[in-house]
């Protein structure tokens, strides 16, 4: 499967779909679109931040709705595209729903620049979350690369 493609496969063809499944191909493909939609919004967002004069809080604000947008627009696609992928690796569909909130979970504890996280934790749950965020990540990864069975 090819970018575009893949593109198509997941935001329009399958934006929610849960079921079926989704080769390496596709994942990956998909996971650079989201980098790359990522990287370029934030950097127009930062641009126009600068260009209107923003100070440092202001520009934290603009960078941080702008992160909440591309959640928000990619964030459907982005879990059907996963469900889909376990499944096409041999993997149960509530396995893949379980690792991907676990990992969103321990991505929304993270503070982001000077702003307090998305979700409040007590000082001693931080470290624990985050550990097992990363562990969970590196299992999406290892699931990710697994031939199709």
């Amino acid at each position: 499967m090819k970018f575009d493609k893949a593109i198509d496969s997941a935001l329009v063809k399958n934006y929610f779909n849960l079921e079926g499944k989704a080769t390496r191909n596709e994942y990956w493909w998909f996971g650079l679109f989201v980098t790359i939609l990522w990287f370029a919004t934030l950097f127009l967002a930062g641009t126009v931040a600068i260009s209107i004069g923003l100070e440092a809080s202001g520009m934290v604000k603009v960078l941080n709705y702008s992160t909440i947008i591309i959640v928000a627009v990619t964030f459907l696609p982005t879990l059907g595209v996963s469900v889909r992928r376990f499944r096409d690796a041999g993997r149960g569909k509530e396995e893949a729903l379980i690792v991907f909130f676990l990992i969103i979970i321990g991505q929304l504890t993270l503070p982001i620049g000077d702003q307090q996280a998305f979700i409040w934790m007590p000082d001693f749950m931080t470290v624990p979350i985050w550990v097992a965020s990363g562990i969970f990540g590196f299992y999406n990864i290892y699931i990710a690369l697994k031939k199709s069975v």
